[in-house]
């Protein structure tokens, strides 16, 4: 008898394409989509859990990557629901970032120096107005 392969969720494909690269080899493609569609007919937004996943495998530390849940399990936890409002401050902190670097930086020029007189200008110069070659104004 031939199992009927019924479509995959809205955005399961994206939640599958972050989750795929972490999973364990006894990670399973379908008993993820049923938890994944279980959640949505629940009541779930499906860009909750793709951002809730985003943020969980990204702040995973290295040393936690070889425990990483089954994609079903971590579903059935619904920790996407805390996660995606993270997933989605940093979203927004990057924008930011990446629009305040592609702003163009207004040319900065080096604040004046003050110019000092050494012993030898003010000897000099103090000898031309004596001499009458300079006016007073001009210095």
């Amino acid at each position: 008898m031939r199992k009927v392969r019924t479509p995959e969720p809205e955005m399961f494909a994206e939640f599958w394409a972050e989750w795929l690269p972490h999973a364990r080899n006894t990670d399973g493609r379908g008993e993820a989509r049923e938890a994944f569609r279980k959640h949505i007919l629940n009541g779930a937004e499906p860009q909750d859990i793709v951002d809730g996943a985003k943020w969980f495998l990204r702040s995973m530390k290295e040393r936690e990557r070889e425990f990483i849940p089954l994609a079903s399990t971590w579903l059935n936890r619904e920790a996407y629901i805390d996660l995606c409002h993270k997933e989605r401050a940093y979203q927004e902190r990057m924008a930011g970032v990446e629009a305040k670097s592609a702003q163009p930086k207004p040319e900065q020029q080096p604040p004046a120096r003050p110019v000092r007189k050494t012993a030898f200008l003010a000897a000099y110069e103090q000898k031309q107005l004596l001499d009458g070659l300079i006016t007073s104004t001009e210095h």
